[in-house]
């Protein structure tokens, strides 16, 4: 009999043990999401909803989340990067709880630039300590920094030469975007380059070039010194290619092929053919003597049609003298100006002038008007 108490009581105790554990597990609320990712810069604000599921949301009481341990940035209503246990306690069916959840703050956001010079102007002879500051700034809410990559760039040559700009956050975020460096001659006022005569009789110039707000100025009066070679330029070809581009989707009968830079050694092979076959006197009016011309530059281009000659027709005209400055560009020599650019009407001849270009076209002036500077013959 004592034994049978013994067994009865034992098996009482396993149920009450079973029962209890059972109401205890019943009571524990199903946490559906226990790490939370904040980007940096954003305060942190965590519902009950967020955590629990639907069913125990229905029960859920005296819901805290501790995040006294989150340490905010100075003078800020956000936190710094890190991560953080915070503790969450909370009642259900008057029976109270206590669990943790993982809150990481990171910083995943790139800095902006807040100022960049798409064409950076500096003097030949500068080298890579050259300070670009303050051409360029980054913002970010951490600190940032700017690295210049300048192994394009020929500071002892004049061109337009590629750079990338890097700006960098204090967590690793950078942003990449390029620009150009113009390294040019100092000297920007000379009233006209001075020149001499080769063994053929041909003006060389043999000074800086010429520029005026600036505008590199290259006609009969300013010219190029002939080891001047700085190839097309890298943001006007780019341009004239989305002009043609563009022209093509509208439908008009538009070469994706035109003539851009030329040496100065492939101007006077040019400009010589040409006074063999028509004579100086003609030859001057649509083709410049070598170191004259703007495709020297590389910022000058011929438009050719879809058939391969130069654009004449008069669809394809007119919209190149109405568009032409949205893409930094003007018609350099337009009709009724000879006197004035030195050179027969070219409705396909494109000179990039960049930023300027819309000013220039709604002056409707020639560049030199604009600029006021002189013109005409050589």
């Amino acid at each position: 009999m004592k034994k049978k108490r013994i067994i009865i009581g034992a098996v009482s105790s396993m149920l009450v043990l079973t029962v209890s554990a059972g109401i205890w597990y019943l009571n524990q609320p199903c946490l559906i999401y226990h790490d939370f990712n904040f980007e940096y810069g954003k305060p942190i604000s965590i519902k009950k909803e967020d955590i629990f599921t639907q069913e125990d949301l229905k029960r859920i009481k005296d819901f805290k989340i501790d995040l006294s341990d989150i340490k905010n940035e100075k003078d800020k209503e956000y936190p710094e990067v890190g991560n953080y246990e915070c503790k969450v306690t909370y009642s259900k069916w008057f029976i109270p709880h206590t669990s943790s959840i993982q809150i990481q703050v990171e910083d995943t956001t790139k800095p902006k630039f807040s100022k960049f010079s798409d064409v950076v102007e500096i003097p030949l002879g500068s080298d890579q300590n050259y300070d670009f500051s303050s051409y360029f700034l980054a913002e970010d809410l951490s600190e940032t920094s700017i690295q210049y990559k300048t192994e394009e760039v020929d500071f002892l040559n004049p061109g337009d030469y590629r750079m990338m700009i890097i700006a960098s956050d204090t967590y690793g975020n950078s942003i990449e975007k390029e620009c150009i460096v113009r390294v040019q001659y100092e000297k920007e006022t000379s009233s006209q380059n001075k020149s001499a005569e080769n063994e053929e009789g041909q003006s060389v110039v043999s000074s800086d070039p010429y520029y005026v707000q600036g505008i590199m100025v290259v006609n009969k009066k300013h010219g190029l010194p002939a080891n001047y070679a700085p190839q097309e330029n890298a943001e006007a070809g780019a341009k004239i290619r989305q002009l043609i581009a563009d022209m093509q989707s509208q439908g008009y009968a538009i070469s994706s092929s035109y003539s851009g830079y030329r040496s100065y050694s492939y101007q006077s092979s040019l400009y010589n053919n040409y006074v063999n076959s028509y004579g100086q006197a003609q030859a001057d009016r649509f083709s410049a003597r070598p170191g004259y011309s703007e495709h020297q530059t590389g910022l000058a281009f011929d438009l050719k049609h879809s058939n391969g000659t130069l654009v004449e027709t008069t669809p394809e005209v007119n919209w190149i003298a109405a568009h032409a400055h949205e893409y930094g560009f003007i018609v350099r020599y337009p009709s009724g100006k000879e006197s004035v650019t030195g050179y027969m009407p070219e409705p396909w001849h494109l000179r990039y002038v960049g930023d300027q270009a819309s000013a220039i076209y709604a002056s409707g002036l020639t560049l030199e008007e604009y600029l006021g500077i002189s013109g005409g013959g050589y």
